[in-house]
C-alpha cells in the first residue's frame, strides 16, 4: 500500500484556504495570525510530517513584516493635510503591533510605485497596506502586479476588486448639508480642491447631490477653486476675494486645511465669521480649536480607518480567498462657532453696503 503523499506548504495553504505565508507563520510559530487560526493549521502541519518549531522563553522571535507605502501624486494632501495623515499612520502602527506585525514605511510616487510594489512581492511580506489619499485611475493598473494581500487605505477603488477602508465621503457632505439647512442657510457655496483626489471629486459629487435633493441650486459663483493646504488656501482666497467675489451664507469644504485657511484671508478682508459667512470644514484636526472662531467640522475617524485597515489585512492574510471589503467609516459633526443660524446671518454683500 502507497504511503499517502505528504502535502507541501503551499498544499496545505490552499487545503485550510489561507495564504501561504499564513501557514509559514504557523509553522514557525511567530507572531501574526490569530490563536484560532494556529489551532486549525497546527494539526494539518504536524499530520504531513512538519514539526512546529515551538520558540523558547527569550528566543529571537522575528515578527513577520506588513509594508506600509505613502503614496504621494503631488504630495498637496498628504503632506499638507498633515495632521490626519499623521493620526491614520500612528493608528496603523499601534494596530500592527497588536497583530505581532513589524511595520515597515516606504515613499512612492507614481514613477517608483511599481518598483515599490516589486520589492513587496520578492521579499518576505505578508502583506501591504497602501495609502492611497492621492492615488488616481493611472496608477490603478499597477495593482494588478501585486502578488501579496493588499489593503488600500483612503480611497475606496470601486472599479477594481480590491479590499479597501475609507471615509462615507457621499454621506459626509449630506450630513454637512443637511447640517446647514437646520440652521436655516439656502445659499450653500462649496471650497472645491484645485488638485483633486477620487474623494475630492466623491465630495463634490456627495455635495451636488445633497443640494439637488433639496431642491437647491448649485451655482458657479459659489464654487471657489482653493489650493489643498493652508497656505494655499489663503493665498488661494485672498485671490479670489480681491476680485470682488460675492458670497453665499454658509460655505462648505472637505478639509479643514482648506477651510481654516480660506478662513484666515476671509477674515483679513473684514468678512466675520460665522455672523457673515458660516464655514463647515471636514477632518477634525486640532487646528480647528486653535482658531477664532473654533471650525466646525466632520470628524472622518481616521484612528478608525487606521484599525480596520490592519484587521481587514490580517483577514485577508489568514483567508486570502475572501470575498473583496468595502468599509466606509461614517463621519460625525463636531458643532463649534464657525456656524450660526441663518436669522443672526448679515450676507456679505449686505454687510459691505452697510460699512460704506
Amino acid at each position: 500500500m502507497m504511503p499517502a503523499k505528504r502535502m507541501n506548504l503551499k498544499e496545505i495553504a490552499q487545503k485550510m484556504g489561507v495564504s501561504q505565508s499564513t501557514v509559514s507563520i504557523v509553522l514557525n510559530d511567530r507572531r501574526g495570525v490569530s490563536l484560532s487560526t494556529k489551532q486549525r493549521i497546527a494539526p494539518v502541519l504536524e499530520a504531513n510530517g512538519y514539526v512546529i518549531r515551538h520558540k523558547g522563553a527569550g528566543s529571537d522571535d522575528l515578527p513577520p513584516r506588513v509594508m506600509f507605502i505613502k503614496f504621494k501624486q503631488h504630495a498637496l494632501m498628504v503632506d499638507g493635510n498633515y495632521e490626519y495623515t499623521a493620526q491614520l499612520i500612528d493608528e496603523v502602527e499601534k494596530w500592527c503591533n497588536k497583530a505581532g506585525y513589524e511595520l515597515v514605511f516606504k515613499v512612492a510616487n507614481t514613477d517608483t510605485l511599481a518598483d515599490v510594489f516589486e520589492r513587496a512581492n520578492n521579499e518576505s511580506f505578508v502583506g501591504i497596506i497602501l495609502l492611497g489619499t492621492e492615488f488616481s485611475n493611472d496608477e490603478r493598473p499597477l495593482l494588478n502586479n501585486v502578488r501579496k494581500p493588499i489593503i488600500i487605505i483612503d480611497n475606496d477603488l470601486v472599479k477594481l476588486p480590491v479590499t479597501s477602508v475609507s471615509t462615507h465621503t457621499w454621506n459626509s457632505m449630506r450630513r454637512k448639508v443637511e447640517f446647514l439647512l437646520s440652521k436655516g442657510h439656502r445659499s450653500i457655496g462649496y471650497l472645491r480642491n484645485t488638485c483633486p483626489t477620487s474623494i475630492c471629486n466623491e465630495c463634490f459629487r456627495g455635495f451636488k447631490n445633497a443640494m439637488a435633493e433639496h431642491n437647491l441650486p448649485v451655482l458657479e459663483k459659489y464654487i471657489f477653486d482653493i489650493d489643498p493646504t493652508f497656505d494655499g488656501a489663503y493665498e488661494s482666497m485672498r485671490r479670489i476675494l480681491n476680485k470682488g467675489a460675492d458670497l453665499p451664507t454658509a460655505l462648505v469644504s472637505n478639509s479643514d486645511c482648506l477651510a481654516l485657511g480660506a478662513m484666515k484671508a476671509m477674515q483679513e478682508f473684514g468678512i466675520r465669521i460665522p455672523e457673515n459667512v458660516s464655514l463647515i470644514g471636514g477632518d477634525n484636526i486640532t487646528s480647528c480649536t486653535l482658531y477664532s472662531p473654533k471650525l466646525t467640522t466632520c470628524d472622518a475617524h481616521p484612528c478608525e480607518a487606521g484599525k480596520w485597515a490592519v484587521k481587514l489585512l490580517q483577514e485577508r492574510i489568514e483567508n486570502p480567498t475572501e470575498p473583496v471589503v468595502r468599509l466606509r467609516i461614517e463621519t460625525t459633526i463636531i458643532e463649534r462657532e464657525s456656524v450660526c443660524e441663518f436669522s443672526r446671518t448679515i450676507p456679505y454683500q449686505a454687510q459691505k453696503q452697510m460699512d460704506c
